[in-house]
């Protein structure tokens, strides 16, 4: 796919995009994150991804960094493919639905810990 220019969409530091710019590096993902509670920005994907593991301390960690990273780049490609901008508040209820979702398919064992966890910030 050929587009008109290779720099993030979702912030305005003229940045190429990457894997690790997009969903770490970029001040719209971090502010995304941070809607969750969760600070992210200063390490490579591999550090933050061990980080957001200590961060959580919960057994469907990756769920959420799953979840958050789908919801970044719905963002993304909301702006390339229809013209909507950015923003981190309708990532963040994407983000809510989709775990919603997610915990209508878990363990019954579990599903009160991941509601509990999302209780904070709602």
């Amino acid at each position: 796919m050929v587009l008109p220019s290779y720099f993030c969409v979702c912030c305005n530091q003229s940045v190429e995009e990457s894997l690790s710019h997009l969903f770490i590096h970029c001040n719209f993902a971090q502010l995304c994150w941070s809607t969750i509670g969760l600070v992210v920005g200063q390490d490579d994907a591999f550090s933050t991804l061990e980080n957001l593991k200590l961060l959580l301390r919960v057994p469907f960690f990756m769920d959420i960094i799953i979840i958050m990273s789908w919801c970044i780049w719905m963002q993304r490609n909301d702006y390339i493919f229809r013209n909507i901008q950015p923003s981190q508040d309708q990532c963040r209820r994407h983000f809510d639905k989709e775990f919603a979702l997610v915990i209508l398919r878990a363990k019954s064992s579990i599903k009160q810990h991941m509601s509990s966890w999302l209780e904070p910030f709602v």
